[in-house]
Order: structure tokens, then sequence, then C-alpha cells
């Protein structure tokens, strides 16, 4: 078999040590899908006795063994996210990650390696071991976990941000369980080519599915489209970020709240509108802090009240509002 031959040069059985014939056959072998072959290969490029030394060249080998679930190449996988080999950046996340997959299969080198790492940074090492759980509870079918891997996946924390690996968990959480948040975050990947190609037909139909099932994010999301078109939808719009209001999106109740003080897409109330901007402001929603502070020291609507305006403003201020720093100087 071409791992045999490969064999035979790496080691010199009956022929002349030979790096580049052994490299060559290895190569073969993990091509067709052998990856014990691959992580043959993969030292050859990290030793660098027999060829030079190139963990770039490694590195998808490495993975591809990995993966597979070599024990001694998912050690070395994660030696190569902690030293940032390879062209890996370094991630301390990943690193963890594949040493306790090892751990797991009873490496000692990886086991002695995650004890360093979690006196490092224990509050780090169990994000990443709760991360790791989620990862095994998603392998069986779990949507929730599903979910979250997508979330941990696309965010970037506390592995490496990695699209494909994303879409992939998500897409399990949509087809699996019908889980709206799923749907919403399939639909941003897709709108903006996040891991596959763009397809804003697919994007709006899954937009329109998770809004459907009642995702705040979703709705809001809608509900700027209509908000946005040329010309305005103000009815739909203020329908679809109503809804998301109820579903305790903060900027949907600063939105909601907005609408009603101009009465677009439905009467205008300044009472009602009072009443979302405080639902968002209580969600530190500074915008909405600094709307109620302009209300009340201005008397936009009800009586002035300075007092109340002041208290508001310092709040949009402390959260960083600029406009409101400015109000509370003049």
């Amino acid at each position: 078999s071409a791992v045999k031959t490969g064999d035979f040069y790496a080691q010199g059985l009956g022929v002349e040590p030979n790096g580049a014939q052994a490299a060559e056959w290895y190569r073969k072998a993990a091509a067709q899908g052998d990856t014990g072959a691959a992580w043959k290969l993969a030292q050859l490029y990290i030793q660098g006795t027999l060829v030079k030394q190139d963990y770039e060249e490694a590195l998808p080998y490495l993975q591809l063994s990995a993966q597979a679930g070599n024990v001694a190449a998912q050690t070395e996988l994660a030696r190569f996210y902690s030293e940032g080999l390879g062209g890996l950046s370094a991630s301390k996340g990943d690193s963890i990650l594949w040493n306790l997959k090892a751990s797991a299969m009873g490496s000692q080198e990886a086991q002695e390696a995650l004890r360093a790492q979690r006196e490092a940074d224990p509050d780090f090492y169990d994000v990443v071991n709760r991360f790791s759980a989620t990862l095994l509870l998603a392998a069986q079918g779990d949507s929730q976990a599903q979910l979250s891997a997508g979330e941990g996946y696309r965010m970037g924390y506390p592995v490496t941000k990695n699209d494909e690996e994303a879409l992939r968990y998500f897409t399990l959480a949509w087809q699996e369980e019908q889980l709206p948040a799923a749907a919403f975050e399939l639909s941003e990947m897709y709108q903006k080519g996040e891991g596959t190609e763009k397809d804003e037909n697919k994007a709006l139909e899954l937009l329109g599915a998770a809004a459907q099932a009642k995702n705040p994010s979703a709705q809001y999301a809608l509900g700027e489209r209509a908000y946005k078109a040329e010309p305005a939808n103000y009815q739909d719009a203020f329908a679809w970020f109503s809804n998301a209001a109820e579903g305790g999106l903060a900027q949907a109740q600063y939105m909601t709240g907005f609408m009603l003080m101009q009465g677009q897409g439905t009467e205008r109330s300044v009472p009602l509108a009072i009443e979302f901007f405080k639902k968002a402001a209580n969600q530190n929603d500074t915008a909405a802090q600094y709307v109620l502070g302009q209300i009340y020291w201005k008397g936009l609507g009800v009586p002035k009240d300075k007092k109340e305006g002041r208290a508001w403003l310092e709040k949009a201020s402390a959260g960083g509002n600029l406009a409101a720093r400015e109000l509370l100087n003049q």
C-alpha cells in the first residue's frame, strides 16, 4: 500500500531513507482518506529530519488526523495553537479545546498541558471547558447546544472565529428543531456571505421564518427594512418594531417609542412613547435615556422636569452618550 511504501522510505527499510519519496507516498494515501498517513506526513514536516521543517505544510494533515481522533495529533495541534505555528493565530481557547480532547483519550502530555493552562487562567479555562461540553452535546443532537456552538464559532469566542462551523451548527439547530434564533443567525450569514456564498433570497426566507416564529431580532430586522424602504412603510415598520419590543429587545422598544413620539405608522402618543423609552432605558439603552432626558428637560409633550431630565441625561452620559454629555454641559 501507499502507506507501507512511505514507511520504507521514511525508515530506510531495504532502501535508502528518502524524505521526499516518503512524503509523496504518504500524501497519496492521505488524499485517499487515510488519516494515519496524514499524521505520518505531518510528523515528517514537523520533525524536519528527512525533509525541510515546514509547519505550514504540516498543518492541514495535522488537522485532518486530529479531527479523526488521533490523540498524538490532537496534542500537537494544541501546541500549534498555543504557539501560533503553521500560520495559525495563537489561540488559548483552541489550544485548551484540543488538549481537552486528547486528555479525555488518556494523553498524559495533554493532561500536563491542561494543568498549566488552568493555573495560568482558571476563569478562561472554565469557559473553554463549558464550550467543550457544549460541542459534545451538539454532536449528540442537542439543538440548543448546536445554537450555542454556532454562536461561539461566529463570535470567535472562546475559540477562533470559524464561519463554516458556525453555519453548520446553525443549520443543524434550524433543521432539527426549527429554533428561531438559528434561522435569524443563518439569515444574517447568507445576507453577508459568511461561511457561504451570498444568497439574498435564502436570507430573506430565513429572516421571515424567524420573525414569524417571534424571534425579536428578526422582527426588528424586518422593521428596519420597512422603515428604510423607498418609500418607507411606517405601518409595517411599527408592527414589526412593536412586536420585537414585546419580546424585550431594547432597540425595538426605543424605535417603538420613537415612532409613537413622531406619529409614524401609528397615532402620536407621548405617554405611550415614554413607556417604551423607559423600557429600553432600563436595559441601559443610552439613546432611550438621552431622549427621556430631553423630553423631561425641555418639556416635550410633558411638563418640564429638570430633575428627572438630568437624572436620565446623567445615565446616558455615564454610558458614553456624547449628546447627553453636551446637553448637561450647556
